[in-house]
């Protein structure tokens, strides 16, 4: 899902670097209220624990619904699965605000009850285990006013248009709102029929593929059919005086994806033009990640009125067609879609992986032209504050799942980082992997299964990665000192503090570049950030006239300053010898000063030996032919040499 202050954010950011201009005050006035005020929005409603022990694998919704009127009437058939041995009932989540008319199982008009927004339908007998059964609700009245989610069932107007519409968005827990369902992470519906009666100007956009589609007695039947898993919450309807048209790509072995477009008859010029676009861009997600997984169905747009999108399976719905929002909901259908979060907590692996897959479409295409700016946005937002985590630990708070900062950019974030140490040959076998894992195609995952894949493909272990980053809050704030040892030699000294007590030290990588007086040469510097503080010796082959840290945003971090500063030893002051040294190794201090610590390090800032206390001889001998840096630390200060061993 991508709200609306999201992308209009990054039409003004993208107007502001063409044009030069600072961004408007006011408009970013207007942005920082509307999230203050989304983040009071609560959600009382808890998943039934029960609901692992049957399986629903298909449902037929029968809907009748008129754009001019807020109401919904209703025949809902489930098919499910015991999977227990003594499934004494069943629970739908329905608002108390609807009306059960009456429940039929087996043909037979049953017993049940509706309250505190559950259907309890008891069983007379439990039904063998295994068994397939089903059951048919009648219901119908007025959904309540979005209690659980972003709009669950709005009955509006078109924008700029007295042309009224009816659209769902369930995400969270909002399906509940306007049809009885097993509003759950524990259980897909493995295959659906939509069938949508409305007067006759409307018509109807859902998921699957457009069966039917017929007129009579003025009353207009849409009837589609989706034959993959699919989660409650992503099941919807758009119903309104809509004109469509097919985009199509073609696939190497001669097959075509087809992109159905549901939009409003005075955009249907505009949105021609801008969902050529998804064409390209699916293109792209199937060649990073692997082919689109609806490819037997569709994949369509249908216009709507909430100001953003929601990736409804195989149909998204839109607010319009920029780039942006298209790549974002396009890339949802493999995550978030296809595979699915278990939990909300869990939610950057929706939002994070399809506002990184957007990051990608502005990488790879476009001629790469904004994809310097998508960074630094996404950067300049999650630093706008001190704290936060990527893990949700409050899910009854639906705008802290959804905010733009911690689960989307920051999420997003996490991918580019976990990019830039693993390298791009392992992260993006580690993302395919993901991807095609049996365990959880058109299922659900958690985020141990991502970090398992990646892991593997990275033969490594990432728990301090996701403890600092995951886990823990905030980003840190570099400072960078450099000193001249002569012929285009520098030690660099890099520490950090961090924005957030939570994280106490992030080891990274830390990219680092230099430039020549002229800026016409520059080399650059991959420093492996383990200690504070710590010292790196670099070559250049020229003169460093100015320091930049990830110059390139692949950190989330802050510089706080860079400096240059002379070595704090001299030759006269500290002398080694013999340098260069087969064996032992002797040091001069001047004066009568007190030897606190010696160290041994290499040329990335790693210890090799030390601290060693109050001598000045150090036999080195054992270590392999190199280059070294001795620092010596007193009473009174601190001498660092470089040394060759041979």
């Amino acid at each position: 899902m991508r709200n609306s202050f999201i992308i209009y954010l990054l039409l003004v950011f993208i107007s502001n670097f063409v044009l030069a201009q600072q961004p408007n005050p006011d408009i970013l006035k207007g942005i920082v209220f509307s999230e203050s005020k989304n983040f009071s929005l609560k959600s009382g409603f808890t998943e039934n624990q029960d609901y692992a022990s049957w399986d629903i694998i298909y449902q037929r919704l029968q809907l009748e619904v008129d754009p001019a009127v807020r109401y919904i009437k209703g025949q809902i058939t489930s098919h499910f699965r015991n999977k227990s041995e003594d499934l004494a009932q069943i629970e739908f989540d329905l608002h108390n605000n609807l009306i059960v008319d009456s429940i039929y199982y087996r043909n037979k008009k049953t017993a049940f009850t509706h309250s505190a927004n559950k259907i309890t339908i008891p069983f007379e007998t439990p039904p063998a285990a295994s068994l397939t059964d089903s059951v048919t609700i009648f219901y119908q009245g007025i959904p309540p006013d979005n209690e659980n989610g972003f709009g669950s069932f709005s009955q509006t107007m078109q924008t700029g248009n007295a042309v009224p519409i009816i659209w769902t968005l369930s995400e969270p827990y909002g399906a509940m709102e306007w049809w009885p369902c097993k509003q759950s992470l524990v259980d897909k519906i493995d295959s659906t029929d939509i069938i949508v009666t409305s007067p006759k100007p409307y018509r109807t956009a859902s998921n699957g593929i457009l069966l039917s589609e017929t007129v009579n007695n003025g009353m207009r039947i849409m009837h589609w059919k989706h034959r993959y898993p699919i989660a409650t919450y992503l099941v919807a309807i758009a119903t309104t005086n809509y004109v469509d048209y097919t985009d199509t790509l073609k696939l190497d072995d001669g097959r075509q994806i087809d992109i159905l477009n549901f939009v409003y008859p005075q955009n249907i010029e505009l949105a021609r033009l801008k969902t050529k676009a998804t064409v390209g861009i699916m293109d792209l997600f199937n060649r990073l990640v692997g082919e689109y997984p609806f490819a037997a169905e569709k994949y369509g747009h249908a216009q709507f009125g909430w100001g953003g999108g929601m990736e409804h399976q195989t149909m998204s719905f839109m607010y319009n067609f920029e780039f942006d929002l298209v790549a974002h909901e396009l890339a949802h259908q493999w995550f978030g879609d296809y595979i699915t979060l278990a939990s909300w907590h869990d939610i950057w692996l929706n939002e994070g992986f399809a506002t990184y897959m957007t990051g990608l479409a502005y990488e790879n295409l476009l001629d790469g032209k904004w994809w310097p700016v998508w960074k630094k946005l996404n950067m300049e937002r999650i630093t706008s504050a001190p704290g936060g985590s990527v893990y949700v630990p409050d899910t009854t708070n639906v705008s802290r799942i959804f905010s733009s900062r911690l689960s989307y950019s920051k999420g997003a974030y996490l991918l580019h980082m976990l990019r830039w140490v693993l390298g791009d040959e392992s992260f993006f076998e580690g993302l395919r992997n993901y991807y095609n894992d049996p365990e959880i195609a058109n299922g659900f995952a958690r985020h141990e299964q991502f970090v398992h894949h990646m892991e593997t493909a990275g033969d490594t272990s990432l728990i301090s990665f996701f403890n600092d980053w995951y886990y823990g809050e905030g980003f840190p704030v570099y400072s960078l000192q450099y000193s001249s040892t002569g012929s285009s030699e520098y030690i660099l000294t890099l520490a950090q503090s961090t924005s957030h007590p939570s994280v106490d030290f992030f080891e990274m990588p830390v990219p680092v570049r230099a430039y020549n007086a002229e800026k016409t040469d520059s080399m650059d510097f991959r420093l492996d950030h383990t200690t504070n503080n710590q010292e790196f010796l670099v070559m250049t082959g020229f003169n460093i006239a100015e320091l930049k840290i990830d110059p390139d945003y692949w950190l989330v971090s802050q510089t706080s300053e860079i400096l240059k500063a002379p070595l704090p030893e001299t030759a006269k002051e500290f002398k080694v010898f013999p340098n260069p040294v087969t064996g032992e190794i002797t040091f001069h201090i001047p004066g009568t000063q007190k030897i606190q610590s010696v160290g041994i390090f290499n040329l990335q800032g790693q210890k090799i030996a030390g601290p060693i206390i109050g001598h000045s001889a150090l036999n080195l001998a054992y270590l392999p032919a190199g280059t070294y840096i001795l620092r010596v630390t007193t009473s009174e200060k601190q001498y660092v040499s470089k040394i060759t061993k041979q």
